[in-house]
């Protein structure tokens, strides 16, 4: 990428902020997950905002990427076919328009994509045939076409700005430098500093791997954290038998397994520290340019993790707290230095958001809402806004880990999350297979109190008690789960 490799010139502010969105790859806020990234954090929380109740829509890869790129909920973009990206059909025109960067480079930004958009099957058009597609929605681009790597990867790039050439496909190597993380970095920062460089406002969407599995740290990190474990939550290898059948049918995670997911929670905290070095190099270039109080910056991930909960091994793919509670972070102009928001969002929420950051306004066809005239004043926990978060999930069949199902098809679901000043609760209903679309007949339910029950131990569901609570969440679950666009979503 030399042709970013520019004398430095004076600079003169764009018009717009600057816009950074960081998103990992399978984070949790619930299991240490952000643990290795301390400049990240403490840059971020101390100068800017934590958003202490921001959900997954849908726990899985393309679902939730799907959702965020778009800011409509996955039922919208559902399909049946298998060959789907997690029955995602996003191989299509009117997905590729949608994609909120493409609305930003209407309102004058340079707009560039570092890392995983999609999964494998999303990329086909990107990444496959003589006649590749361009990116939608991006000037710039260094974008995975496979997945599970940290090396020799598949890239598709382009940087020349044109809309017109889809790039070359690139194969990086084993050395050092081809580690994928940095590869994704040092195109981030590139990018960045061509913007600045042409006094263009710019939007870097930044999506490494990590710490998604294999979870391959880089080779000058793969020594560290030795002597950490998965942390042994109350609910670890516990036996929920009042929990729908994927939960309560596991069998106890041996020793053995418990011991390959320590490994995996010490490379996950391993392959994040090279996630934090991005983030000190992008503040260093910002700061370079006295750009750095011009940029939001934006940190999240697509969905949560678990390692052993409720007997279940590391993966995501559940209703439960590990995997729909997500890390939020901002930092920008207006957002009040060291402050904290309780209000509930979604990975539904943040095109719509981002576009208002930069000077625009949601689009009628997106779900989700712009929270920004929440971060934007005095902190206000509940007032004004929605207290419930809407959760679909349909099942990618019979999968594996450690010798565990991790999903079957019966673990096809819709809830809701509740969570405002006097309630803190999760309603969910199961249903038996992956091709269920209007959820018609659930044949498992499942209700927690998360304040007094913060580890989800005791199904309320069936004990005689929260009947007008449980028929309101069934109702509002039942509207959202068909809804699309900001006034049948609202």
């Amino acid at each position: 990428f030399n042709q970013f490799e520019k004398l430095r010139q004076p600079f003169t502010s764009p018009l717009r902020p600057n816009i950074v969105l960081l998103l990992t790859d399978d984070q949790d806020s619930y299991l240490e997950g952000t643990a290795s990234m301390q400049f990240t954090k403490s840059f971020l929380e101390y100068e800017g905002a934590k958003l202490t109740n921001v959900f997954a829509n849908t726990p899985v890869c393309c679902p939730s990427r799907t959702t965020l790129l778009s800011g409509n909920y996955a039922h919208n973009w559902h399909t049946t076919d298998k060959s789907s990206c997690m029955h995602m059909n996003v191989t299509n025109t009117a997905f590729q328009q949608s994609m909120f960067s493409g609305h930003l480079r209407s309102l004058g930004y340079t707009t560039g994509m570092f890392g995983k958009l999609l999964n494998p099957e999303g990329m086909t058009p990107y990444c496959v045939g003589d006649k590749r597609e361009p990116l939608p929605g991006f000037d710039c681009w260094v974008a995975m076409c496979d997945e599970e790597k940290f090396f020799n990867n598949l890239l598709t790039t382009s940087m020349n700005g044109s809309d017109k050439y889809s790039g070359d496909l690139l194969r990086t190597g084993s050395s050092p430098e081809d580690y994928l993380t940095s590869v994704i970095g040092n195109a981030t920062l590139g990018f960045v500093s061509a913007a600045l460089e042409g006094n263009v406002p710019f939007f870097a969407y930044v999506a490494p791997h990590a710490p998604h599995i294999p979870a391959i740290p880089a080779p000058w990190y793969k020594n560290k954290f030795p002597d950490y474990k998965a942390p042994r939550t109350p609910n670890y290898n516990y036996s929920a038998l009042d929990h729908h059948y994927i939960i309560r049918a596991q069998p106890p995670i041996t020793t053995k397994q418990g011991e390959e997911v320590d490994e995996l929670f010490r490379n996950r905290l391993r392959s994040l520290l090279s996630v934090d070095d991005i983030t000190k190099e992008l503040v260093d270039l910002l700061n370079y340019y006295n750009q750095l109080d011009n940029t939001y910056f934006v940190w999240t991930s697509d969905h949560g993790f678990h390692m052993g909960q409720f007997r279940v091994p590391s993966c995501k793919l559940l209703p439960y707290e590990f995997d729909i509670h997500v890390p939020f972070y901002i930092r920008g102009p207006g957002i009040p230095q060291h402050s904290r928001f309780d209000f509930v969002a979604g990975i539904v929420d943040i095109a719509p958001t981002l576009l208002t950051l930069g000077g625009g306004q949601p689009l009628p066809s997106m779900d989700g809402q712009s929270f920004a005239h929440l971060l934007r004043g005095t902190p206000v926990a509940w007032g004004g806004w929605r207290d419930k978060h809407m959760i679909e999930y349909w099942s990618l069949g019979y999968v594996q880990r450690f010798e565990h199902f991790v999903d079957m098809p019966n673990n096809t679901y819709i809830g809701a999350r509740l969570l405002n000043a006097t309630h803190n609760y999760l309603y969910v209903e199961y249903y038996p297979s992956e091709s269920e679309v209007l959820f018609d007949d659930p044949i498992e339910f499942e209700l927690f109190n998360i304040d007094a029950d913060p580890y989800q131990f005791a199904n309320l569901y069936g004990t005689g008690q929260h009947g007008l609570l449980i028929q309101e969440l069934h109702d509002f679950i039942h509207k959202q789960v068909t809804c699309k666009g900001q006034t049948d979503c609202r």
